[in-house]
């Protein structure tokens, strides 16, 4: 499992380096009309004329209102042709606040998370995929964006929420998309070896304990020994569980950091846990709380002191 964490992080470094400095997609944008201010900048941009390109964006921002949907435009091209980090987070972040109805949105979602990710800001990063996912699924950019999406949950722990968005991306991206198909898939399957590492063992009060081979047979426990018995579970909220314990330490420290009674069980795989409570209503209400924070979270008995 670490392997495969690693892996990603460094896939998602190198897309996200590589996604702030390629060339804009203009393939997306086929519908811009032949005297817009879009279409003249993409012209000079194709035709290597990158200086005339900045000298037209710069004028248009400063003859152009802010209220006119053409600033907007600009400023996602100044943006896109800046060798500045800074400039280019400052311009994408006002773009996607400011004109929502930009028809750069979705390119400025994604490479405003990439910059982001460069930056080593990993939280904005998911706010910003996150804000493309649920806006603008029903297109392959947004399955794209759930893909890079689902790749961080599954580096950051949240294996399950992962699963989730690729399961829905898969669902909704165009069928002669066969490349995104493909990328989905494995991503997929990453999150499902994940998965399968931190599936949580279950058990049924019902049933009986096995028995250690050769140890003799125990009684049948008395009424009153089961009613103790039932009154002694406590429950917890399992986050995730790793096969390498040294991942599991990493999301229990940040879980302390954010308040939480955190512990990791003895034995493989290691389970990061949360509390012990009397009354499953309790972790109901901590599981709650933690969606709410983005994190995927389920209830199982507590394991015994």
């Amino acid at each position: 499992m670490r392997r495969i964490t690693r892996r990603l992080l460094r896939g998602l470094t190198l897309v996200a380096g590589l996604a702030v400095l390629a060339e804009p997609v203009f393939a997306q944008q086929t519908g811009a009309a032949p005297d817009s201010v879009a279409h003249r900048i993409q012209q000079l941009v194709l035709r290597g004329d990158a200086s005339a390109a900045r000298r037209l964006v710069d004028s248009v921002l400063v003859h152009v209102g802010s209220t006119d949907p053409r600033y907007g435009e600009a400023l996602y091209w100044r943006a896109v042709l800046t060798t500045s980090l800074d400039s280019t987070r400052r311009d994408l972040l006002r773009l996607v606040v400011d004109y929502p109805y930009s028809p750069w949105m979705e390119d400025a979602l994604i490479r405003l998370a990439n910059a982001e990710l460069v930056s080593g800001n990993r939280a904005s990063a998911r706010r910003h995929l996150e804000r493309m996912v649920r806006d603008h699924m029903v297109t392959d950019g947004g399955a794209r964006a759930a893909r890079q999406l689902a790749e961080l949950m599954i580096a950051d722990g949240s294996v399950i929420a992962a699963c989730n968005v690729v399961d829905s991306a898969r669902s909704r991206i165009s069928p002669s998309n066969v490349e995104l198909a493909n990328q989905l898939t494995y991503t997929g399957r990453t999150c499902e070896q994940v998965r399968a590492a931190a599936e949580p063992v279950t058990t049924d009060a019902r049933q009986p304990e096995r028995r250690a081979s050769g140890s003799p047979p125990q009684p049948p426990l008395s009424k009153a020994e089961k009613t103790t018995d039932r009154r002694r579970v406590e429950w917890s909220v399992q986050v995730a569980a790793y096969g390498v314990r040294g991942d599991a330490s990493r999301l229990a420290a940040r879980l302390l950091a954010r308040g939480y009674e955190t512990r990791i069980t003895v034995a493989k795989p290691y389970r990061v846990r949360i509390g012990r409570f009397t009354n499953r209503a309790e972790a109901a209400d901590v599981v709650a709380k933690l969606k709410t924070e983005k994190t995927a979270a389920i209830i199982v008995e507590a394991e015994r002191k």
